[in-house]
């Protein structure tokens, strides 16, 4: 089984929200990162936005033992990654925990007007904008820990950063196994790709820590093409 492995993975890279020294971040530092923190606070979002999200690709994957397993660790992992940026971003004085929360409760209700279809059919296309999603996000939290002068900050992000990674590679598996049971849906990996969209653009623009981050970009290609390869 798929999931097994890579629960065995999110089991080994645990790390309780006890972990980050939150009683030791430095405010002065983080008073001169604003923009950071706007960023991050949209990345919360999209974090917050799993629950929805999630349960929409998780309708469509109702005979897929794998994969309903590898999102229900997903929305696990996204509501501690949501709930320490909240937490952060409380403590550094941007927002509060309660704004956060209703921020996020708006942005859920705007989401209801996108005009993404959730269909059996578009699983594959659904799947390979997730795993970009999460790679992306990988690299995002990697550049805004080596951006940041905060240290608590690049910690936390640094966490992050390694469980995306995660998220990536799990995905990335569902799409080669689908891919080795039926050839053909290779061209459709690679025309979702070609058309990436992140998911979180449902409710914000997804914030970006790099333009043109190449780098991440040939990671995704990496990505498709090993995964086009299991055909």
């Amino acid at each position: 089984m798929i999931y097994e492995t890579h629960l065995a993975s999110a089991e080994a890279a645990l790390w309780p929200l006890d972990a980050i020294a939150w009683n030791h971040i430095d405010r002065d530092a983080a008073s001169r990162e604003r923009a950071l923190h706007q960023a991050l606070y949209d990345a919360a979002l999209i974090e917050g936005y799993l629950p929805l999200y999630g349960s929409r690709l998780l309708s469509l994957l109702e005979d897929d033992v794998d994969g309903t397993a590898v999102l229900s660790m997903e929305l696990f992992e996204g509501l501690r990654h949501y709930t320490a940026l909240k937490r952060y971003l409380d403590a550094v004085g941007f927002r509060s925990a309660e704004g956060v929360d209703a921020g996020l409760a708006d942005a859920r209700v705007r989401s209801r007007t996108g005009s993404t279809t959730y269909a059996a059919d578009t699983i594959v296309e659904h799947l390979t904008h997730f795993m970009g999603s999460e790679l992306f996000a990988a690299f995002f939290f990697q550049r805004i820990a080596e951006q940041t002068r905060e240290p608590v900050l690049a910690d936390l992000l640094r966490r992050m950063s390694a469980d995306e990674q995660r998220h990536a590679a799990a995905a990335s598996a569902l799409l080669e196994s689908r891919v080795r049971r039926d050839p053909t849906l290779a061209a459709r990996v690679v025309a979702a790709a070609e058309g990436f969209r992140h998911y979180g653009n449902d409710i914000v623009e997804v914030p970006v820590a790099e333009r043109n981050d190449l780098e991440a970009l040939a990671a995704f290609n990496r990505r498709v093409r090993h995964i086009c390869a299991a055909e």
